[in-house]
C-alpha cells in the first residue's frame, strides 16, 4: 500500500506576555486571565516560479505538444487539453487528441512539423536526439524530458508536477491526489493478494524485477521472487530455484512455450497463472491512472483462480 504525505499543518506560535516591575515594585500575575496569543501565518504560496528537473517556469505554458501517449492522457486527465496543439503519432486517448497535429515520435520526431505547430512546450518519455533538441530550442520551443516513471510513487510525482507546470504549486497536489486516487484506492484492494511471483515477460525468460514499473506495480499484489535484481533474464534453473507461488504472463506467453522446468512449478500445476492481455500491458507498459482498470482485472483472475482451487480441494 502507498502512502503520501500530501498535507501539510501549520501550527500557531504563543507568545507570553511576562511580568513588569513598575515603581521598583513587582506585579503579579493573575493565573486565570489566559495569556495572549500572537498567531503566526505563513505566507501564501505563489504560483510560479516552478521547477521541474532543470527547467524553471515563470507562467502558465500556453501550449504544449507531447510526444508521449502517458503523458498526452495525464495532460488531458488534469484539464489542460485546450493546451494541447500537438501529439505523437502513437497518441490515442482521450480520441479527441487524434484531432491535433502529429508532431512524428521521440525516436522520430517531426521537427518541421513541431516548428510548424509551434508549442510554449515539448514534453516526452524518451530521449530525443541532441540536434533536434537544438534545432527545436533555437526556434524558441522548450523541451521537457521526463523519464518513465519506474514506481507508482514516480507517477504520483509525474501527476503533481505537470499539475504545477500548468496549473501553479499551490494546487498541484490536490489535483494529483484526485486524479490518483481511485487507482490507489485499487491497489489498497490489491495489496497482500498474492504471495510471491515472477513475472515473466517474453518467452526468452525476461523477467521484471522490482527496479522496474511493472515490477514495482505488482509488488503491491506480493512479493516479487525476482527481487531487485538489476538482471533482466533469469534461467529456467534460477526461476525453478525460486518456486514463486504464482506467475504471471503475457498472453502471447504460454505455458506450452516455456522450459520444462518452468512449467514443472507448482504455481504452474495448481493453475496459479495470471495471463495479461494486451489491454492490461498497454496500461502497465503507459501506466497513468487508467492502471486502476488493470489492477481490478487482475484481482478478478485472483479471485476466479483461487475460487477454483477451493472447489477442486472440496471435491
Amino acid at each position: 500500500m502507498y502512502k503520501f504525505s500530501i498535507k501539510f499543518h501549520r501550527t500557531a506560535a504563543a507568545a507570553f506576555m511576562t511580568a513588569a516591575l513598575i515603581l521598583g515594585g513587582c506585579t503579579e500575575i493573575d493565573e486565570e486571565t489566559p495569556a495572549p496569543v500572537t498567531e503566526v501565518t505563513s505566507p501564501a504560496e505563489k504560483a510560479y516560479p516552478v521547477s521541474v528537473g532543470s527547467l524553471i517556469f515563470n507562467g502558465q505554458p500556453e501550449s504544449v505538444g507531447s510526444l508521449s501517449p502517458a503523458i498526452t492522457e495525464i495532460i488531458c486527465e488534469l484539464g489542460y487539453s485546450e493546451k494541447l496543439i500537438g501529439r505523437s503519432s502513437y497518441c490515442s486517448y482521450p480520441s479527441a487528441v487524434s484531432a491535433k497535429s502529429d508532431l512524428g515520435s521521440a525516436a522520430n520526431p517531426d521537427v518541421d512539423a513541431i516548428i510548424d505547430t509551434s508549442p510554449q512546450l515539448l514534453v516526452s518519455h524518451s530521449p530525443i536526439a541532441k540536434k533536434d533538441i537544438t534545432a527545436l530550442e533555437n526556434a524558441g520551443i522548450r523541451v521537457w524530458i521526463m523519464p518513465a516513471p519506474a514506481s507508482i510513487e514516480e507517477l504520483y510525482r509525474y501527476y503533481a508536477d505537470i499539475a504545477a507546470v500548468f496549473g501553479g504549486k499551490p494546487d498541484s497536489q490536490d489535483a494529483a491526489d484526485a486524479a490518483m486516487k481511485p487507482l490507489l484506492t485499487a491497489l489498497h484492494s490489491a495489496d497482500g493478494s498474492m504471495d510471491s511471483f515472477i513475472y515473466i515477460m517474453s518467452s526468452d525468460l525476461a523477467v521484471a524485477s522490482d527496479s522496474t514499473f511493472a515490477g514495482s506495480f505488482f509488488s503491491v499484489f506480493g512479493r516479487n521472487a525476482a527481487g531487485d535484481s538489476e538482471e533482466i533474464s533469469l534461467t529456467a534453473e534460477e526461476i525453478a530455484e525460486l518456486d514463486p507461488e504464482w506467475l504471471i504472463l503475457p498472453s502471447s506467453v504460454t505455458v506450452s512455450r516455456l522450459p520444462d522446468q518452468v512449467a514443472s512449478l507448482d504455481a504452474v500445476q495448481s493453475g496459479r497463472v495470471i495471463i495479461l492481455d494486451d489491454e492490461i500491458l498497454e496500461r502497465i507498459e503507459r501506466p497513468t491512472a487508467r492502471l486502476e482498470t488493470a489492477v481490478y482485472s487482475i484481482l478478478d483472475q485472483i479471485k476466479a483462480i483461487e475460487s477454483g482451487d477451493s472447489e477442486d480441494d472440496e471435491e
